[in-house]
């Protein structure tokens, strides 16, 4: 059976893990509605890719709330390995008891400088796909208004909100976004969206991704032979960017959720050696992978691997951690880094060797 993570984890990340995903989701949304859409208009129609994109007003403090969701994580991880200890005194018997750190200047300055990476991720991600909006707009000849909605949306008239623009989603969603609008405006499209078994079942829309009732929409105009109607694109250009917006803040959210718990339980011992009350030749650290059908092959291999605090696991060429999820120790290779920490459920499992305890008199 696959090992599955400690309850104490799994409690925590259904707490933390949400609070990421609407994090990321205000954000968004405030940065949607505070772009003044005639002076992006403006900047488009002239040209000026580059002034249209600081017209966005993708600001670091628009993430406030990100930042102090993920540094919850890493508040939340620290006592959590602490807590889960059972060190006694060898003379009376007495147990340890032993407190984290937040202010500790290795927490803070994790929790500054990946806070600091998250943000700066997403903004730079938004920048680019925003750049390649524009860019391929101005190639099709489409009007700068269509393409200013195109990235910010169009103000829904029930919320008073911008809906329905890519603002927030990553390179692969907004492609799915993008490919499936396209297609709902002809019959050869929407034909080139769904799927037929050839066992005669019913027909399918092919992209997993997409929300059910887009998918309805374009099952009822593929029955039909006609394009999807431009009420229902309307509709379903909503709906398909929320649920492409919400996928992608789920991903953040498992990623970081994870990595800050990780990250938190790792300073914890840290700690716990300072403290004096074990040494760190004492400390083992031991790499549980989940083993079911998603795992990565080279945590598989890492599976049950051991290490003493302060050394490396090898993941990959380039790539060091001291417990799965580190961030920290592989400056020279980001994409393998990236690789094998996005939604990596692997987890440390830390020991203390009291077999090793040796107490001068």
């Amino acid at each position: 059976m696959a090992p599955k993570l400690p309850s104490d984890i799994q409690d925590a990340l259904d707490r933390l893990e949400p609070a990421l995903r609407d994090a990321f989701l205000e954000a968004i949304d405030q940065i949607t509605n505070a772009v003044r859409l005639q002076q992006l208009e403006t900047l488009i129609r002239a040209g000026d890719i580059e002034g249209a994109i600081d017209a966005l007003r993708l600001e670091q403090g628009f993430f406030g709330p990100l930042y102090e969701a993920q540094r919850d994580t890493y508040m939340t991880g620290g006592p959590l390995a602490l807590s889960g200890l059972r060190i006694r005194d060898p003379y009376d018997g007495s147990k340890f008891v032993f407190s984290f750190n937040g202010r500790h200047d290795r927490a803070e300055r994790w929790i500054r400088e990946q806070s600091s990476r998250l943000i700066t991720e997403v903004i730079e991600e938004q920048k680019e796909q925003a750049r390649i909006v524009i860019r391929e707009a101005a190639e099709a000849g489409e009007h700068p208004r269509d393409t200013a909605r195109a990235i910010v949306g169009k103000v829904d008239p029930a919320t008073g909100k911008r809906a329905g623009g890519i603002l927030g989603l990553d390179r692969a969603r907004r492609g799915v976004f993008q490919k499936v609008m396209d297609a709902m405006k002809t019959p050869e499209g929407v034909r080139d969206l769904v799927t037929v078994p050839r066992d005669g079942s019913a027909p399918y829309v092919t992209l997993t991704s997409v929300n059910e009732a887009t998918k309805q929409r374009i099952l009822r105009a593929y029955a039909k032979g006609e394009a999807v109607p431009a009420a229902d694109q309307a509709i379903s250009r909503k709906q398909l960017r929320n649920k492409l917006l919400k996928d992608r803040g789920d991903t953040i959210a498992r990623t970081e959720a994870l990595n800050g718990l990780r990250a938190g339980r790792h300073e914890g011992m840290e700690q716990l050696v300072e403290s004096g009350a074990v040494r760190r030749d004492q400390v083992r650290i031991r790499w549980q992978a989940t083993l079911d059908s998603r795992v990565r092959d080279t945590h598989r291999h890492l599976h049950d691997q051991t290490v003493r605090l302060g050394e490396f696991f090898n993941p990959a060429a380039g790539v060091f951690m001291r417990y799965p999820g580190d961030l920290e120790h592989s400056p020279g290779n980001p994409k393998g880094l990236a690789a094998n920490t996005i939604q990596c459920r692997c987890l440390a499992v830390y020991r203390i060797r009291n077999d090793l305890m040796r107490y001068e008199d």
